[in-house]
C-alpha cells in the first residue's frame, strides 16, 4: 500500500524543524554564558521547548501522510514518543555546558543524540497501530538512523561554535541546514515503513481532519518557541545591562579609593 503526502504540511514540518533548531542554537548560548544554577534550569527549561519543537516536527510529518485508509493514533505510544526527543534535546544541552567536546566525545554524544532522535521517530510510528502491523525496508531504516547520527554530529558542532556568537545571519543559516537534515531523517524514516495491501487500522479514526489537526499543533508550536526566543533574548539583555551596571559600579568604587 502506498503513501501520498499533503505538500502544504512538508513544508510547515520543515518550519518548524527550522524554527527548532534556531531556538536550540539560541537556547545553547545561554546555557554556556549563565552560572552553574541558571544554566541548570535553562537546561530543564530548554530541553523541554526543544523536544517539544523537535516533536511537533515529527509529528506534522506523519499527519502529511496519507494513505488510502483512514488512520487513528495511539495516545500513549504517541506522548511517549516525546521523552526521546527531550531527553535528547537535555543531552546536547549539557554537553555544550560542559564544554570541550571533540574526538571521542563528540562522536559518542553524537551517537546517542542521534539513536535519541530516531527512537521518537519510530516510537511515533509505533503510534500507528495497523494490522498487519508495519514492517521497514531494512537499508532504509539504517540509513535513516545514520541520518540522524549525522544530524546530532552537526547539531552538536554548531551549539559550540555558535554558543558565544551574536551573529544572527550565521545562526539562521544553520538553523536552515539543520532544519533539513532533521526533515530528511523524518522522510527517510517514513519511505522505510512497508503498509501491507490489506492493511486496516486497529483503532477508530478520529474525527477531526488531519491537515487542520497538524496546523493547530504546528500553531500551537510556533506560538511557544516564538515565546522562548522571546525570554532568551530578554534574559540575553538583562544580563548585559547587569553586567555593565556591575563593571561602572567596580569602576566608580576604584575611582573612590
Amino acid at each position: 500500500m502506498r503513501g501520498t503526502y499533503n505538500l502544504w504540511l512538508v513544508w510547515c514540518s520543515y518550519l518548524v524543524a527550522v524554527l527548532a533548531s534556531y531556538v536550540a542554537l539560541e537556547l545553547s548560548g545561554r546555557v554556556a554564558g549563565s552560572p552553574r544554577r541558571a544554566a541548570w534550569i535553562w537546561i530543564a527549561f530548554g530541553s523541554t521547548v526543544m523536544g517539544l519543537g523537535i516533536w511537533s516536527m515529527h509529528f506534522v510529518g506523519m499527519l502529511a501522510f496519507h494513505l488510502p485508509i483512514r488512520l487513528a493514533y495511539d495516545l500513549s505510544f504517541t506522548l511517549l514518543s516525546v521523552v526521546p526527543a527531550v531527553l535528547s534535546a537535555g543531552l546536547v544541552l549539557t554537553l555544550v555546558r560542559w564544554g570541550n567536546m571533540a574526538g571521542r566525545r563528540l562522536v559518542l554524544g553524537a551517537a546517542v543524540l542521534g539513536c535519541g532522535i530516531a527512537a521518537m521517530h519510530y516510537t511515533g510510528m509505533a503510534a500507528i497501530p495497523v494490522v498487519p502491523a508495519i514492517r521497514y525496508d531494512p537499508l532504509l531504516f539504517a540509513v535513516s538512523v545514520a541520518i540522524a547520527i549525522a544530524v546530532a554530529f552537526v547539531a552538536i558542532k554548531l551549539a559550540f561554535s555558535l554558543s558565544g556568537s551574536r551573529s544572527r545571519s550565521k545562526k539562521f543559516a544553520a538553523a536552515f541546514v539543520m532544519g533539513a537534515a532533521i526533515v530528511a531523517m523524518h522522510y527517510t524514516g517514513m519511505a522505510a515503513a512497508r503498509f501491507a495491501p490489506d492493511a486496516v487500522c486497529a483503532i477508530a479514526a478520529g474525527t477531526m481532519d488531519q491537515t487542520w489537526l497538524a496546523a493547530i499543533i504546528a500553531f500551537n508550536t510556533l506560538v511557544v518557541l516564538l515565546g522562548t526566543l522571546a525570554i532568551v533574548n530578554y534574559d540575553a539583555r538583562y544580563s548585559e545591562q547587569r553586567a555593565q551596571m556591575l563593571d561602572a559600579l567596580q569602576a566608580a568604587n576604584s575611582a573612590l579609593e
